[in-house]
């Protein structure tokens, strides 16, 4: 049975992760995630570069980083002749950036999920990197 400090831990973790996760799609600045989770922005950023570290040690691809607020990119218009075109790759391109934001987050929570249950089972669930090669080659 996992004891009171091991459960504060794990919702310690949770909650970083959640907020970090919140972050990269756009769903909080670091003002309003500080503000959420009753933390100070150095905190913010700090837990951020610990689940950026973290995923990249699990070798998972980095997310892309938060948007200052207020930095909006500059868009120009189409052609008339190509706005059936250009509307169409819109869309696809806004379809891909949702199911890679979705992708994202399965892979964080995954790995959380991963990690919440090793630490509590107390065994190795995820497969070693390193494997010997069989005899039979």
């Amino acid at each position: 049975m996992a004891s009171l400090s091991d459960l504060r831990m794990q919702k310690h973790a949770l909650s970083m992760r959640q907020m970090v996760a919140e972050i990269h799609l756009g769903k909080l600045n670091i003002a309003q995630a500080a503000a959420k989770f009753e933390l100070t922005r150095k905190t913010v950023r700090h837990w951020i570069d610990l689940v950026e570290a973290e995923a990249e040690a699990n070798g998972l691809p980095p997310a892309p980083p938060p948007c200052p607020p207020g930095a909006r990119k500059r868009t120009t218009r189409p052609a008339p002749q190509d706005s059936e075109a250009v509307e169409a790759l819109t869309a696809k391109i806004q379809a891909l950036e949702a199911a890679l934001e979705t992708a994202n987050f399965k892979a964080l929570y995954y790995t959380t999920l991963l990690r919440v249950a090793e630490e509590e089972l107390g065994i190795d669930i995820e497969k070693k990197s390193v494997t010997k090669p069989s005899a039979a080659c």
